[in-house]
């Protein structure tokens, strides 16, 4: 899918009191996807990968990509909710489609 912008693969910390709408990265993978804003809202889709995904596939919601430099480079926080919906993976990588009300965020699994 052409403009498609990726994280490289980050390290999952699972916490069971974020909800599922919620995702923390440091500013610094942010910028590999074209985040500037401190909080950006988008769909995320977990679960899915640019190669295989078609829209209104998988499961999705609305919600936040915080970027936090409490984050540590190279790692991503997520609800243990979501870690577990898309079985448990130690990486995933972040990928950012544009367009449309909102951009899609895939959470795709190593």
């Amino acid at each position: 899918m052409p403009g498609i912008l990726e994280t490289d693969f980050l390290h999952v910390l699972a916490d069971f009191s974020f909800p599922e709408k919620r995702i923390v990265i440091n500013p610094n993978d942010g910028l590999d996807i074209g985040l500037m804003m401190t909080e950006t809202v988008v769909e995320i889709v977990y679960g899915e990968n640019p190669a295989t995904y078609q829209e209104g596939q998988g499961y999705s919601v609305y919600g936040i990509v915080d970027q936090r430099n409490e984050c540590r480079i190279g790692t991503v926080e997520l609800s243990l909710k979501a870690v577990e919906r898309i079985g448990r993976p130690k990486r995933v990588r972040l990928h950012l489609l544009p367009g449309g009300s909102y951009n899609r965020l895939l959470v795709a699994a190593e």
